[in-house]
Parts: C-alpha cells; structure tokens; sequence
C-alpha cells in the first residue's frame, strides 16, 4: 500500500472485507465449526449465515462507493482551493483578495457537477461523465429516493477506477504546471 492514490486505503480494506467475507462463507459451506466461535455464525442455520454474508457483501459494495466519492470530492475541492489561491501568488488586489475568498468561503457549496465540470479542461469529458454517473449511483445508496428510480449500477471496481484515473490526471497536469514554473 505504498501508493500516492489517495483512494487506495479504502479500496484495500474493501477488498480485504470481501476476503474476509469469503472466507466466512466457506467456513459455513464446510462447516469448519470452531472458526466460527464468539461470531453470529455459531447460532444461524447455514441459509440465515449465506443470507447475512450476501447481505454485508451488498453493503460493503455501497459503503465503498460512499467512502470513495467522499474522499474523492474532498481531493477535487482541495485541488480547487489550491488553484484558487495561486490568485493571490500575484501582487494581491483587493479583487483577486475578494475572488479568492470567495472561492474558500463558498466552494463547499457547489455542486459537484459544478466542481467536477471545472476540470474537463484537463480530464476527458467522457471521464468526467463517467464520474457524473458515480455520483449519481452514489446519491442512490444515500438517500433511496423512492419517486426517483435507481440509477445505472456502478461497480466498485469501476467507480474506483474512473475516480483515481481523475484524480491521477489531475496531479499529473498539476505536477507538469508546477515544473514549468520552477524550471
């Protein structure tokens, strides 16, 4: 785990909950009872234990994609704030005081569509699409509206991917804007 992609501790304990997940389902399968000891395993049938690990696997699907959008829109904002304060790298003004602030004050209340479309000037509109239909997803899993159908399903594998492949873009074109100006 000694990557820079800031998603990658919530996608390593996601993947090792699903181990966990698995092994647990074994354990059931082959009735390796003194592995199950001190769990809730030791007094369900063996449809009431699948039944539970069917139903964590499901939430730790949707609490992936939670945590990963969370962390994911707080880089994007953070990357927002720091660009915003290049502003005041200049000889500071009154005006570009005043944008700054306004940026620091308010960019918390953008919408993320609004933030994610500031960056299509660096990250493929598809891309950022794709991400749009995370977010969704994403909005699905916290608040079910009922009058609103669920949208297209994204997978944790994907959503994960379409957001560190932005996230990698935009320290890749942050990286290159740094050495040109130091150089």
């Amino acid at each position: 785990m000694n990557s820079t992609n800031i998603l990658e501790p919530i996608w390593e304990s996601y993947m090792t909950t699903i181990d966990c997940l698995k092994v647990a389902s074994r354990c059931i399968e082959n009735k390796v009872h003194h592995l199950m000891k001190k769990t809730k395993f030791v007094t369900s049938s063996i449809d009431e234990a699948k039944e539970m690990i069917s139903y964590s696997r499901e939430k730790a699907d949707d609490f992936v994609i939670v945590s990963l959008w969370a962390i994911f829109e707080r880089e994007l904002l953070g990357y927002v704030q720091k660009e915003g304060g290049k502003l005041l790298q200049k000889i500071p003004t009154s005006f570009n005081t005043n944008v700054h602030r306004k940026v620091k004050n308010e960019m918390e209340y953008w919408k993320s569509d609004d933030v994610l479309d500031l960056f299509k000037t660096v990250v493929n509109s598809d891309l950022i699409g794709n991400a749009k239909q995370v977010k969704k997803y994403r909005d699905w899993i916290a608040h079910k509206n009922p009058k609103k159908g669920p949208p297209s399903n994204v997978p944790p594998h994907t959503a994960y991917r379409i957001l560190s492949d932005i996230i990698s873009i935009v320290e890749q074109n942050l990286e290159d804007k740094q050495s040109v100006i130091t150089a």
